[in-house]
């Protein structure tokens, strides 16, 4: 039987007015009258009884035979579809950098969710330092970050490391290999990554000299794409992910390495989601490997 006719069977016996169920159910008397008479149909019995003339209606001995049942049946169905909030769900909170998070934990985290559909991710992206404040807060089960911090009670492990490439606009005229000294910090897109790339940068670049724009994360670095001249060093993730989402935009090989990104992860071992934690970083670990497998081509 529909609960959907029962509960139009119930809402007329509380009314014992079609209209007024009608009104009830937000929807027109005559939708009210074709259910009632598609139970009836189904049951082979009648239910209520019609007056012509009377709006009020009453019960068959049928109709209020059916009042308890009807109860009990939407009862139980009602316990069925609660069934699923009440299984035992386990949500994973995750802490991520906006990059880490756009480009290779997206990429994970949904077939992640559907491989085990007890689990649930929150994931806040923010910026690395607040990840590991985060972790030590027990804010969060597990961070990923390009930042390699030393906290009390806090472990770090790297699960793999993201080259940075040159990208620029996609008419730019600068050649296939590029040396810094070709590269004017006035058309720099900055983003100071970690201590490590900020002392390299140092070196190629006056510091004095103000950037472009300066950015925290490379995920807006096209919308800052206004001249030939702008250029940015993002992680080969990131390049990848607009490449794939139809960005326009230049891979160029700069002459002088910078450093690697190490991606770490962050977490507290004794967190009862540690062993999902972990999981998680192993999949994101897969993810960046194969992604570099099949981004040859940023290399020189």
């Amino acid at each position: 039987m529909n609960s959907e006719l029962l509960q139009t069977f119930l809402k007329i016996v509380e009314y014992r007015q079609i209209s007024q169920a009608a009104d009830s159910l937000y929807i027109t008397q005559a939708a009210v009258s074709n259910r009632l008479h598609r139970m009836e149909s189904l049951l082979g019995v009648k239910l209520i009884n019609r007056v012509k003339g009377n709006n009020t209606i009453s019960l068959t001995r049928y109709g209020q035979r059916l009042v308890p049942i009807a109860r009990q049946w939407i009862q139980l169905n009602d316990q069925v579809d609660s069934l699923k909030e009440m299984g035992d769900y386990h949500v994973l909170s995750i802490a991520t950098s906006l990059d880490i998070n756009t480009a290779i934990l997206s990429e994970i985290a949904p077939t992640t969710l559907m491989d085990d559909s007890l689990l649930r991710f929150n994931i806040q992206t923010t910026d690395d330092l607040n990840i590991y404040d985060l972790i030590d807060n027990d804010l969060a089960d597990i961070g990923f970050s390009f930042v390699e911090s030393t906290r009390h009670k806090i472990e770090t492990r790297k699960i793999g490391q993201e080259r940075l490439v040159l990208v620029t606009p996609p008419d730019s005229a600068y050649p296939d290999f590029v040396g810094t000294t070709m590269l004017s910090r006035y058309d720099e897109i900055m983003i100071p990554y970690n201590d490590s790339y900020r002392k390299w940068h140092m070196l190629c670049w006056e510091d004095k000299i103000p950037p472009f724009v300066r950015l925290d994360a490379s995920l807006p670095v096209p919308q800052y794409f206004v001249n030939d001249r702008n250029w940015a060093l993002i992680p080969e993730s990131m390049a990848r992910f607009f490449l794939k989402h139809g960005q326009p935009l230049r891979v160029l090989h700069l002459l002088e390495k910078p450093p690697v990104l190490p991606l770490i992860a962050v977490s507290r071992p004794q967190r009862i989601n540690a062993p999902e934690a972990k999981k998680l970083a192993v999949k994101l670990q897969s993810e960046l490997f194969k992604q570099q497998q099949d981004n040859d081509f940023f290399q020189s």
